[in-house]
This record gives structure tokens, C-alpha cells and sequence, in this order.
């Protein structure tokens, strides 16, 4: 797996996201799935806005890690993969000194719906056989 260190300006961005200027804990993101992230948005879970893509232009490969500092609290999250689909998570809890967050296929169910709606369907007559 390979692991990059955001660097401090984001993780200060982070923070000033977050309405304050130091971080009290770490984040490890985990991208476990088969999807490539290319946008993340983290607010407090009070926050009517979304504040900065914390990816900042680069992306989060499948089967890469990244680290951001963030404050005790409940946080919302927006994840955007590579076919442009977002995906809202409310509520997570990221009130621990140092935490990992796994995204997995399922962490995000509408990622690879315009894959599947993209990928040829099987002949139908091949999959059926004919009764009398």
C-alpha cells in the first residue's frame, strides 16, 4: 500500500475548515476500493459549506492512503471518484487520537454505477433455453 503525508498547508486547511487553527488527532484515508477518489471534502457536521477539496488536484489511487490532522468532532464528507459521481457520508465520527477511515466498494454504493450502466449486457437469448 502506498502511503503519502499530506502536506501542512492542507492539513491547516483542514483545520481552518474545521473553525479552528491546530489539530488534536490524525486521520489515515484508505482507499480500499476499486475506485479512484479524486475529490474529498471533510466540514464539521454543523457547517452549511463544504470548504476546500482536500486533494487539492491529485488524486487517491486504489490501494493508497493519505494523512490529514483533524480536530475531535463529528464531520461530514463528500468523496468524488473518477467518473465524476459524489458520494455523501454524514456523521462520522472522527473523535479518536489517531484514526484510520477505510474506504471500501461498499463505503460508497453509487460508486461504479455508470460502470455497470456502461459494460455490454449478455446476449439474452444465450442465457435462456427454450421450453415447450
Amino acid at each position: 500500500m502506498r502511503t503519502r503525508l499530506l502536506p501542512t498547508a492542507l492539513a491547516l486547511a483542514l483545520a481552518a475548515a474545521a473553525g479552528c487553527t491546530t489539530s488534536d488527532a490524525s486521520l489515515r484515508v484508505v482507499n480500499d476500493s476499486d475506485f479512484t477518489i479524486t475529490e474529498i471534502y471533510l466540514t464539521p457536521d454543523v457547517s452549511e459549506s463544504w470548504g476546500p477539496n482536500l486533494l487539492r488536484g491529485d488524486v487517491l489511487l486504489p490501494g493508497e492512503s493519505l494523512t490529514l490532522g483533524v480536530d475531535c468532532g463529528f464531520y461530514d464528507a463528500m468523496l468524488v471518484d473518477q467518473d465524476n459521481v459524489a458520494c455523501e457520508l454524514d456523521d462520522l465520527d472522527l473523535c479518536l487520537n489517531d484514526a484510520d477511515w477505510v474506504i471500501r466498494n461498499n463505503t460508497c454504493s453509487v460508486f461504479g454505477a455508470k460502470q455497470t450502466r456502461s459494460q455490454p449486457t449478455a446476449d439474452p437469448g444465450a442465457a435462456t433455453q427454450k421450453t415447450e
